[in-house]
């Protein structure tokens, strides 16, 4: 999606509807009052139209993710995607606890997402304002992997194998880490790379971004393409 030359301002607030909705609500109307521009789903999005699509246009115009961390938000994958998005599209994430910590299980949250201070507002308020007035100022992750295929059928032997190559704690660099898949075409081995990217421990190795790219030949492409072609027609 092509990013807007317009600067980024405002904060997206995200929550759980089952136990979060009052608390952003309520959030909503302090930061208001701080004349901070606020972004809130369920008030902003428009019916009919697919609602990752209108998350994701307003996470390339907003600075601040602030996510209301609940125990349905910290078990949603929406909630991760969410985060995930914003670190791409270089949107600073701010957590804030919407319940008391004895609620929260922070055990259950992927490496990269416990790295995160979690804001506790009836004891940072102020601290919380001057952050979000001081503006956003973080590189933006490149994430380039494309998101798995429906259907995705697990192959635990072999993932396992590869992730254990990728976090091998004994390796001295882990930046010069090669790994290659090799085999016949149509065997999953693009799929299986895919969900290697998409694990969350791979995130947290590797939280500077995993980069995706092609490296076939044009003869390679064409003679893909070619066989295709062939294959459909028989």
């Amino acid at each position: 999606m092509a990013r807007s030359s317009q600067p980024r301002q405002g904060v997206f607030v995200s929550y759980a509807r089952k136990d979060g909705e009052a608390f952003a609500n309520a959030l909503r109307v302090r930061l208001e009052a701080e004349n901070i521009k606020v972004w809130q789903d369920r008030r902003e999005i428009e019916g009919g139209v697919g609602w990752q699509k209108q998350i994701e246009e307003a996470l390339a115009r907003v600075e601040f993710l602030v996510i209301v961390m609940t125990p349905h938000a910290m078990s949603s994958d929406i909630t991760r995607w969410e985060w995930h998005r914003a670190r791409q599209e270089g949107v600073c994430v701010y957590p804030v606890k919407g319940v008391p910590d004895a609620e929260l299980d922070y055990a259950s949250l992927p490496n990269w997402m416990r790295k995160a201070n979690f804001y506790d507002l009836e004891k940072e308020w102020e601290k919380f304002v001057a952050h979000l007035n001081r503006g956003c100022e973080i590189a933006r992750v490149p994430f380039m992997a494309p998101p798995l295929t429906p259907g995705f059928v697990p192959r635990p032997k072999e993932f396992g194998e590869l992730l254990g190559l990728l976090l091998d704690k004994k390796r001295k660099d882990p930046v010069a880490i090669t790994t290659a898949l090799s085999g016949a075409g149509g065997f999953g081995k693009t799929t299986l790379a895919t969900a290697l990217c998409q694990n969350d421990d791979v995130i947290a190795a590797f939280d500077d971004g995993i980069l995706w790219g092609d490296i076939r030949t044009d003869a390679q492409r064409r003679r893909r393409i070619d066989a295709a072609v062939w294959g459909a027609d028989r």
